[in-house]
This record gives C-alpha cells, structure tokens and sequence, in this order.
C-alpha cells in the first residue's frame, strides 16, 4: 500500500511539474531549468522512499547500496590489476580415435595426431585400435595493458598432448604443453607461436589439430615486425633454429641444435572481401658441430597460400611450399632438412608439398571440410639409403554439427599413405569422433 501511495504522489507531483500557464510561457528557459531541478529532486526522494521500503522486508539491501556505492566510487577505488584487463578462455575437448594401420601400428603420439612421419611401411598389421583421450583441452590467458605509444598485450596457451607424464591405468593424468606464450606490443610480437613462413589462414578446419601432409606449420620462439601495408601488412622474422638430419646410409634422425643464426622469415599479406592470399620466404643456417661432424649449409623456401570465398559462407583453402632444406617447417617433420654424406657435410634435400581444402556450410548449425595434400622429397638414396621417406599423401573429410552456441560435435575420416625410396609403403586409416565445448 505504501508503494501504490508513492507512486501516486509521485504522478501527481509530475503532472503538476509538466503542466504549463501563460504566465509560465512568458519566461520558457527558467521554467524549464525549474522543472528539471524539482523533477530531479522528486526522483530522489522517491528513490529514498522506495529503498526504505525494500530494506523494511528484505535483508539484501545493504548489498545494494554496497553495489551502489561501488558503481558510484568506482573511479577512487584502485584497480585489482592496475588497468590491466586479464581474459581466460579455452575449451574442453574428447577425442574418440579408432586407426586401422596397413603395416605396424602406431602407439604413442601418433595416436593422439595424424603425424604423417609416423606411419610404419613394415611389420605386420594388427586389428583397429580405439584411443579415447582429453588430452587436447586447452586454457589460455590473454592480458591487455594500456600504454602510452599502444596497448601491450600478453597471450599463453597450454594443452596436455604430448605429454611424458601419464597413463591410461588410473587417472589418466597429464602433464601441460606450452602451446602459445608471446608478448605484442606495437608492431612487435616477440615469444612462442606460429611460425611467420606458415599462412594459420590457410590451413583447414579438421578435428585432427595438425592437419595435412603438405602444410607448413610449427610453433617456436621468434622476434616478429609487422608492417602494415596497402590491402595487408608486411612481416620480418626471427625465428629459433634447429637443423635435422639424416646421417650417411640412412638411420636414427640427428637433431643438431648447433646453428649460430636465427631463420629468417619475409611475408607479405593480401586481404579483402574476396578473402585472402599470403607469399612468405625462408632463409636458413643448417649446421652441425657435433659427434665429429662439423659442416653448414644455407637452406631456402617458398610459400605460396590463400583462402578465397566462394558464395557466402563456403571458401577454398590451399598451400604451395617448396625449397631445399625445409625440413621441419612442413608437414610435422616428415622429412629431414639434409643428410650427411661420407665425410660428414651436409647436403640439402628438396621438398615440396601442396593442399586444397573445400569448406561448406549447409546451414547456420553444421559445416564440413574435404581436403587432399601431398608431399615429395627428393632423396640422394646414395647418401640416405632407401627407408627414407619418398612421399606422402592424405585426405580428410569431416561434420561439425553446432546444436548450441560453443559446443560442436564432429565426426572426420582421415586416410594417409608413406612411401619409402625403397618402394616399401603404408596406409592409415581413421575416424576420429571429437566433442568440443568453448568456454
């Protein structure tokens, strides 16, 4: 009843606000100025008087004037990050993997991702084996700090693939995976994350998180200048080193982490409504320094990429990388930079890989991808002997259904084949069901 009263009064002192004489007409601007102060002042007092009522019968009300007194004062209470914004996001992810190997199954890594290297041209095939996992759930965490010439942003990403620790006997438990951690400031990006020489724009839309044989992707630390230009931007990069190699008449992989200079990476970016393209080159040390050997050689490369729409929702996605000595820079490390000959200098080994993806939308909840790549290296079997790979290809084919905003269920066929300079060959194939959800 006190509140029907309230608002009563309140109309009527309104009504007799807005109401208007001749003698009021005479002087507009100060009456209305008058106006403005009672109908401010009214509004107060009611305010009061509701808030008076709601405290009579009902114990929150300290929380809201707490809340209010927050939302009026906040400008004299100091920040808990001292105008440092911090996001968090990530999500959670199960995989159901089941792979049907030609030749000897695969354990390891390569059960979690489609590594092409990975599949083995002999030993005796066994039955499908299925592999259910989480380990692929990410966390990251972005900071973003105003500062006078820009903000400075900070970004860390971890999952728990990869990981040495664990078991699938009790917990299943896992250590954590540095994916991401860099620092932008300005036109600088200086930390861990994807190479400059691969296109991330490019690259399909597959539950396998790798993806293709022929694709340029790694991750590593790096000092990255971006420029921005007409229609894109320029980027200049400095990025780790690290040289693999075969040795002399083939056998276990040598990682000599003995280069004394950074690789070098020269990008240019186009975009548009049309949808993108990106041209990148690779300069290169490859050294080693170690077990007696002591040798370097220049390595160079190409990239070519794009992502073009086609409709309104569907695109093409496709790479072309070629050079000699690209090594670990494409296709997950399938080939090796060089090999050693008898006397231990390093010869470079030319590669080139390629792949197109198409990407449909069928409507505004579900999508697919259908994609083919290959790679071939060509190898001086004299120096490597003939297990060295000669060739790989694959094809993946995927449907992602959204029923809800953030979550995304998905089922993907993957097929890949290795082909060594020996003739000796391997096949994989596998259906990976995959339950996303962002947070």
């Amino acid at each position: 009843m006190k509140l029907i009263n309230l608002v009563a009064i309140t109309a009527v002192l309104c009504a007799g606000l807005i109401a208007t004489s001749p003698v009021q007409a005479m002087n507009e601007k100060a009456t209305h100025e008058a106006r403005i102060q009672e109908l401010e002042k009214t509004v107060s007092e009611l305010k009061a008087l509701l808030l008076q009522q709601v405290c009579e019968s009902d114990s929150t009300c300290s929380r809201v004037e707490q809340v209010e007194d927050e939302v009026t004062h906040s400008q004299a209470r100091p920040s808990t990050y001292k105008d440092t914004s911090i996001q968090v996001g990530g999500f959670a992810k199960l995989d159901a993997i089941v792979s049907d190997y030609s030749r000897a199954p695969v354990r390891g890594i390569g059960e979690d991702f489609f590594i092409p290297g990975t599949i083995n041209t002999s030993g005796a095939p066994s039955d499908p084996n299925l592999n259910v996992h989480a380990k692929e759930t990410r966390f990251w965490l972005k900071s973003i700090t105003p500062a006078a010439h820009g903000d400075i942003s900070t970004y860390f990403e971890i999952d728990f693939m990869a990981s040495a620790q664990g078991n699938e006997r009790t917990v299943n438990a896992y250590s954590p995976r540095l994916r991401h951690a860099y620092i932008n400031a300005g036109r600088w990006t200086v930390g861990q994350t994807w190479t400059t020489f691969g296109d991330t724009t490019s690259v399909p839309e597959y539950l396998d998180d790798l993806g293709p044989v022929g694709v340029a992707n790694a991750r590593q630390a790096q000092i990255r200048y971006t420029l921005p230009a007409n229609n894109g931007s320029w980027m200049f990069a400095l990025e780790n080193p690290e040289t693999t190699l075969t040795p002399f008449g083939g056998g276990a992989r040598i990682a000599a982490d003995d280069s004394g200079f950074p690789d070098l990476v020269l990008r240019r970016n186009w975009t548009g409504t049309w949808g993108s393209f990106s041209v990148a080159g690779l300069l290169r040390e490859l050294k080693i320094d170690s077990g007696g050997f002591e040798d370097t050689a220049v390595g160079s490369g190409i990239a070519l990429s794009g992502k073009y729409r086609i409709g309104d929702r569907d695109d093409l996605r496709w790479q072309v990388n070629y050079g000699e000595g690209l090594g670990r820079y494409m296709g997950m490390n399938s080939y090796n930079a060089g090999t050693l000959d008898a006397n231990g200098k390093i010869n470079l080994t030319t590669q080139f890989g390629a792949l197109a993806a198409y990407r449909h939308v069928w409507n505004d909840s579900m999508h697919s991808s259908l994609g083919v790549s290959f790679s071939e290296s060509e190898n001086d079997t004299a120096l490597s002997g003939l297990d060295v790979p000669e060739s790989f290809q694959s094809v993946h084919a995927n449907l992602i259904w959204s029923p809800i905003a953030r979550m995304s269920l998905g089922a993907e066929y993957i097929w890949g084949r290795r082909k060594d300079e020996s003739g000796n060959d391997g096949t994989l194939g596998r259906l990976q069901l995959s339950a996303i959800y962002l947070y």
